[in-house]
C-alpha cells in the first residue's frame, strides 16, 4: 500500500502561506470543521497588503456572543456587502501585480457563489487556490468522517478513517502541547512535523511583510508558487527521541 500523508486543519479564511504549504504537502487534507468557532482565530479574517500597509479582510458572521458554535455551523451575515468590499480592496491593491489577471477571476468566481455558511466559503477558496496551482489534494470534511474522544483521539481517528498512513502536523513543538504523539505511533500512524520557512518574493508597496494571505504570493508569483513551495518544503519525523515528556 502506498503511503498517504494526511493533514488536519481548520479551514481558515484565505489561508496564509504556511497553511497552504501544509495542505500542498498532503495527499489528503481533512477540513477540520468540527472544532469550535473562535472569533480571535483566523476563521473569518485574514490580512492582505495594500500600497500603504496591511489591512484586514473580514467575513461578517451571525455569531451569538457566548454561544458555542462548531465551525461547520457558523452562518455568514449576507446582509453586509463584504464581498464587494473585499474584491474592491484586492483590485485596487493588486491590480498591477504580475499575475492579477490570472488570480483575481479565481477569487471572483468563489465570491459569486454567495455562500450561506462560513466553512463553505473558506473551503471553496482553498479548493480554488489548489486547483489554480494544479495541486492534486483530496479534501474531506471532518464532519463527514466518524471521530470522537479527546483531541488526540479525534486526530488519530480522522487520519485512520480517511486511509492515512502518516500525519503532517504544524503544531508539534508548540508551547502548549495538547497532543499525545505516542498514540499515533501505537495506532501505526507516522507523524511528520512541518518545518516551514517563509519565502520572500516581490510584494506591492514598501518592504516585505510575512504572514499574509497566500493570495499575496499568488498575485506576485502565479502558478510558480507551487514550485517555490515544493522546493522549500521540509518536515521532521516525530519519534521517541524528540517527543516531549508527558
Amino acid at each position: 500500500m502506498d503511503d498517504v500523508t494526511v493533514s488536519v486543519h481548520q479551514p481558515n479564511f484565505l489561508p496564509w502561506i504556511k497553511l497552504l504549504d501544509k495542505i500542498l504537502g498532503s495527499d489528503v487534507y481533512v477540513v477540520y470543521d468540527t472544532v469550535q468557532y473562535t472569533k480571535s482565530e483566523y476563521h473569518a479574517r485574514q490580512r492582505v497588503k495594500t500600497h500603504t500597509g496591511t489591512v484586514w479582510l473580514s467575513v461578517p458572521v451571525l455569531h451569538v456572543r457566548g454561544a458555542h458554535q462548531l465551525l461547520k455551523d457558523v452562518r455568514i451575515d449576507n446582509s453586509q456587502p463584504f464581498r464587494r468590499r473585499h474584491l474592491k480592496v484586492l483590485g485596487m491593491s493588486y491590480g498591477s501585480a504580475p499575475y492579477f489577471d490570472e488570480v483575481f477571476p479565481v477569487l471572483q468566481d468563489v465570491y459569486a457563489r454567495e455562500h450561506e455558511r462560513l466553512v463553505d466559503l473558506n473551503t471553496d477558496l482553498i479548493e480554488a487556490i489548489c486547483s489554480y496551482l494544479g495541486a492534486e489534494v483530496l479534501m474531506i470534511r471532518a464532519g463527514s468522517v466518524p471521530h470522537g474522544g479527546d483531541k488526540t483521539e479525534r486526530l488519530v481517528q480522522l487520519v485512520e478513517n480517511v486511509g492515512g498512513t502518516d500525519h503532517l502536523t504544524s503544531t508539534f513543538g508548540a508551547g502548549h502541547q495538547e497532543v499525545d504523539w505516542q498514540r499515533f505511533r501505537r495506532a501505526g500512524i507516522g507523524v511528520r512535523a512541518q518545518c516551514f520557512e517563509h519565502p520572500e518574493y516581490p510584494q506591492i508597496g514598501r518592504g516585505f511583510t510575512a504572514g499574509l494571505a497566500a493570495i499575496d504570493m499568488l498575485f506576485a508569483c502565479g502558478r510558480n508558487t507551487l514550485d517555490i513551495l515544493d522546493r522549500r518544503r521540509r518536515s521532521q519525523q516525530v519519534g521517541p527521541e524528540n517527543e516531549p515528556r508527558r
